[in-house]
């Protein structure tokens, strides 16, 4: 969350003015248009990319324009070494800063990767040159995003002084604006700054930033055009929040009555509310109740991921309820286990860390070789020169032989220098290879004997849901695969996400969604409510939603295209 706020800002505001800045001659409806790649590099990242380097080659849009739209979807993908290497070749176009809002994307993300390597320095020299060019533009929101981050950047240093000092300045400067539409930038620095002197027990302060922040969603709720959901969701937030401050005051009462509050909100129900309603009960030491509700949910269905830091979060939980209890046996079991967590981290962190360093590899090679061959391209042309002035001045062919010297050894610098750096990047992916193979070669070897049982494990799982056409049953659950396939619900999840990248539910709707393609092409006459029914959906709403996301249209203007009464290109996959 620390730099996501960041990006979504500018995210949003560049969605809404990149029309004006596309070409004349490209189609509104085309997918090579940075707008559309906009549109779906959240969700695909990969098709983003790959649509960009078509763009180049076709040269449908600027160079440092495409750049800067590849920094945003390395982001995505996290992998922010990438992301910093194409928002620097952004950068060194000074056409990028005559595009302001693209700059202004550029820069966060370039200030968000380097946060995200852990290099605050570099991402506070980013962020300052961002905010001087918000002022000079008069963008005072995106300023006040860059300066919460920096105040962000200086905490994560430990200078806890200039970190405040830039929240403050954040916060003044949107306190001081009158436009609406800045007040949930407003709400969500009050959210932020309130976990900030949580952190660090000044629990009294913490309470008045919150009580700064309540005043101000009232005031939101009484504007037109502020969704109710976002309403309950922000009062939410803050109820459990002041719940847990007053709980660790020792201000009881206070606490039970916030909590209450909290508990009348349509969010508490939510299944993400588990974190926040935890931290509440261990400050008011109702261990027994903690443990009865994870006893009582799987908690896999409360993370995407049971190898994660949240997930980490949930055991430790578990583990602090059990130590308030004295069962110190089961604390020490769950210590163990988030060890192991722990472990399988660091080790996909590793993989990752190598992936991104092959891919850079991989493109620095590339870089190199099509410079070889400009360079041996203008060789070439100054060879033809010579040889065409062969019958010149004797003067005029010394100069030129001269001309021709200083250009090879200039060549041969610049190769040498290329090559010096390759071979850079072979030994540090040397280094870290060998260190995988040093220190995880069990790893290795039980991971491919993994891979094989997982791949046949998921082919059978296929098999049988594609057969027998499950996935259109509304009712089926992860439980019943786990049943027909005699497997545990780690070794289920693990071989989804090898094979699929997706959790179970997600497997199934990408699978119902495609049932229902078929059936609007077949059945055109059918009502959207029936489509939802056959296709296994039981909500048709969600299934609306679920479709507009996938396909960047809803079923009824895909069904009006069936039809022939509205021309639209048909959805992808």
């Amino acid at each position: 969350m620390k730099n996501v706020f960041l990006q979504l800002s500018i995210i949003g505001i560049l969605f809404i003015f990149v029309p004006t800045g596309m070409k004349a001659n490209t189609a509104p409806d085309s997918i090579h248009t940075l707008k559309h790649v906009m549109k779906i590099h959240v969700a695909v990242p990969d098709s983003a990319l790959k649509l960009l380097d078509v763009m180049e080659n076709r040269k449908l849009e600027k160079t440092c324009l495409i750049n800067a739209q590849r920094s945003l979807s390395y982001s995505q993908k996290r992998q922010p070494q990438m992301s910093v290497n194409y928002a620097l070749k952004a950068l060194q176009d000074t056409a990028l800063r005559s595009e302001r809002l693209y700059y202004l994307q550029t820069m966060s993300c370039i200030a968000a990767a380097y946060q995200r390597l852990a290099n605050y320095e570099q991402s506070i020299h980013y962020l300052t040159e961002g905010i001087q060019f918000s002022r000079e533009i008069g963008h005072k929101q995106t300023e006040a995003d860059f300066l919460f981050t920096m105040g962000e950047n200086y905490y994560a240093l430990n200078q806890r002084q200039e970190a405040y000092d830039c929240f403050e300045q954040a916060i003044q400067l949107l306190e001081n604006e009158k436009e609406f539409r800045m007040k949930p930038t407003l709400s969500y620095f009050y959210g932020q700054l309130t976990n900030y002197l949580a952190g660090e027990q000044k629990y009294n302060e913490a309470i008045a930033i919150s009580n700064k922040r309540e005043d101000l969603i009232n005031q939101m709720k009484k504007q037109k055009g502020i969704p109710q959901g976002y309403i309950d969701q922000q009062l939410s937030y803050l109820y459990i929040k002041q719940a847990y401050l007053y709980a660790q005051l020792g201000i009881l009462q206070k606490a039970s009555t916030h909590f209450e509050k909290f508990s009348a909100t349509r969010y508490s129900k939510h299944k993400a509310a588990h974190i926040d309603i935890t931290a509440y009960r261990l400050a008011m030491k109702q261990y027994k109740q903690i443990i009865d509700y994870y006893q009582k949910t799987d908690l896999t269905e409360l993370t995407a991921d049971t190898i994660s830091q949240e997930f980490i979060g949930i055991l430790s939980n578990l583990s602090e309820a059990h130590r308030g209890m004295n069962d110190f046996q089961k604390v020490l079991q769950y210590q163990q286990r988030m060890q192991v967590i722990e472990d399988s981290l660091n080790a996909r962190n590793w993989k990752n860390e190598v992936a991104e360093l092959a891919t850079i590899y991989k493109l620095q090679e590339k870089e190199w070789y099509i410079r070889q061959k400009d360079e041996q391209l203008r060789n070439s042309f100054i060879i033809q020169t010579l040889l065409g002035c062969a019958f010149a001045l004797a003067l005029v062919l010394l100069w030129l032989a001269v001309r021709h010297i200083n250009t090879i050894k200039k060549k041969n610098q610049l190769i040498a220098g290329k090559l010096d750096s390759l071979m850079s990047y072979e030994e540090e992916l040397e280094k870290l290879h060998r260190q995988i193979d040093e220190s995880k070669i069990s790893v290795a070897e039980e991971q491919e004997r993994e891979d094989s049982i997982n791949k046949d494990l998921f082919r059978k799982m296929e098999r049988i849901i594609k057969d027998e056409k499950l996935y259109l049953m509304p009712e089926l659950v992860r439980q019943d695969m786990l049943a027909r396939l005699s497997v545990d619900k780690n070794r289920f999840a693990q071989m989804l996400q090898e094979n699929t990248n997706m959790t179970f539910s997600q497997y199934l709707t990408d699978l119902r969604l495609k049932h229902a393609l078929t059936e609007l092409k077949q059945h055109p006459n059918y009502t959207i409510q029936a489509i939802a029914e056959v296709s296994g959906f039981s909500n048709t709403r969600h299934f609306q939603r679920l479709f507009k996301a996938a396909y960047d249209m809803t079923p009824s203007e895909y069904k009006r295209h069936i039809q022939g009464k509205q021309p639209l290109e048909p959805p992808t996959d």
